[in-house]
């Protein structure tokens, strides 16, 4: 199968999972508006039974009492009492929470049963101010919806007027909402359960999603280490059928500079370098398509930069590394080839008077790994250009075979090391490696 129908393939997957999520997610929403719209519903049924109920009972009251002189009168008067169990008779008929009577000024407060206690109880109910000053003036309020806790109460604060339509008190009824606590605790929970399922999926599908990638991942592995295989085969024919005439023109090349020795003529130069040259790019296109068998042990980078250094003899080239460097797991070789690869590409970029620093530092956190930056202040590249960095066959050099840094990449990997590459244009090039310690 080939690529852009796995990709297609995982589109699709990727897309399954997103919908059935989205599913999910939008049941358990609706379910939870549906409860909502319950509670609304009830919400607005139960206001107008208790406001119609508090309406009637201040009426009654109204009508049997001059409620002015009922305040005035000490709590164990005949009319106190009566008012007392008049109102314990409402609040049992209608299984209320609570009824009480509050004068205008808030200075005096009636119940179906007083006591010290109780009256220091009634002063401290949360009262809803501006609800209770509207009842004052004659008006008939909103009602009031309260929760305390997980219980949920209904207050009407309704006028009681005199024989002469005047307000002489505020009869306040709580009714008790049960039903929203059922409500409420079903809302929440089809809410906490419907996140958690939401959750649940989205943590399901993190993993079918990581290893997805991770599967294909490893088909692209094994379908570029097919290609690999078909290609190194092909190389090997290839340059088996390059190198002998490649040999041959050298050999007659020789002969020629033998013959004609006494003549200066620069082709004797162009075909040896020539000849070279395409040595070389047969070389690396084997190395590519061959992956060799690498050799790790414990090996002193330090050491190693240094003989590197040493051996190119470039001033532009400043080392620093720090003292006692541990020894990193690699194979000597190839880390030997990646560092060429990379400085001489640095060197390729720069002035006569530019700078190239080899830097290597020590990571502190867990696991700890060594990290080497290559660091010119050459011409940079453009972002079409560090896109395709790593891309087989692509160079900038009309000479270059355009597998240096393929082949670099490959290696590092094969050294259980990651590379990158940040440049900018006109400012410089850094290349990092990055190896785990032994």
């Amino acid at each position: 199968m080939n690529s852009s129908g796995l990709l297609a393939r995982r589109g699709v997957i990727y897309a399954l999972l997103g919908v059935g999520i989205l599913t999910l997610a939008a049941i358990n929403f609706w379910a939870w508006l549906f409860v909502r719209g319950v509670q609304g519903q009830i919400r607005d049924q139960l206001t107008r039974q208790v406001k119609q109920l508090s309406q009637t009972y201040a009426l009654l009251i109204g009508e049997r009492y001059l409620l002015q002189d009922v305040f005035a009168l000490p709590e164990n008067s005949v009319e106190v009492i009566a008012l007392q169990q008049m109102l314990f008779q409402f609040k049992e008929n209608a299984d209320l929470e609570g009824i009480f009577l509050i004068s205008p000024d808030r200075s005096t407060y009636i119940s179906d049963r007083i006591s010290p206690a109780e009256e220091e109880a009634l002063r401290r109910f949360p009262l809803n101010d501006s609800l209770f000053y509207q009842a004052a003036l004659g008006m008939q309020p909103e009602a009031d919806f309260v929760q305390f806790g997980e219980e949920y109460f209904l207050t009407t604060y309704t006028p009681v007027f005199d024989i002469t339509d005047a307000v002489v008190g505020v009869l306040v009824v709580e009714a008790p909402a049960r039903l929203f606590s059922i409500l409420g605790f079903i809302g929440n929970t089809l809410l906490y359960v419907g996140l958690g399922g939401v959750g649940l999926i989205g943590l399901f599908a993190a993993i079918i999603v990581l290893a997805i990638r991770r599967l294909f991942r490893i088909e692209a592995q094994l379908h570029q280490q097919s290609r690999l295989a078909h290609l190194g085969q092909m190389a090997a024919m290839v340059a088996h059928e390059i190198r002998n005439p490649l040999s041959i023109i050298k050999g007659s090349a020789d002969v020629l500079r033998k013959k004609y020795a006494s003549e200066q003529n620069e082709l004797f130069d162009f075909i040896p370098d020539e000849i070279d040259r395409l040595n070389r790019l047969v070389n690396d296109f084997l190395q590519f398509a061959r992956r060799r068998e690498l050799r790790l042990e414990p090996v002193d980078v330090a050491e190693q930069l240094q003989v590197l250094v040493g051996q190119m003899n470039d001033p532009r080239i400043h080392l620093e590394i720090p003292e006692a460097l541990p020894p990193v797991r690699l194979d000597r070789d190839a880390f030997q080839q990646v560092m060429l690869n990379i400085v001489e590409n640095a060197r390729q970029a720069i002035t006569p008077e530019g700078r190239i620093h080899i830097r290597a530092t020590l990571a502190s956190r867990r696991p700890r790994s060594l990290t080497l930056e290559v660091i010119d202040d050459g011409c940079g590249m453009s972002p079409e250009t560090l896109e395709k960095i790593f891309e087989p066959f692509f160079s900038t050099r009309a000479t270059g075979s355009g597998l240096g840094m393929a082949i670099t990449r490959q290696l590092v990997e094969q050294m259980n090391g990651t590379i990158t590459v940040s440049s900018e244009e006109n400012h410089g090039t850094t290349v990092k490696l990055e190896f785990p310690l032994s």
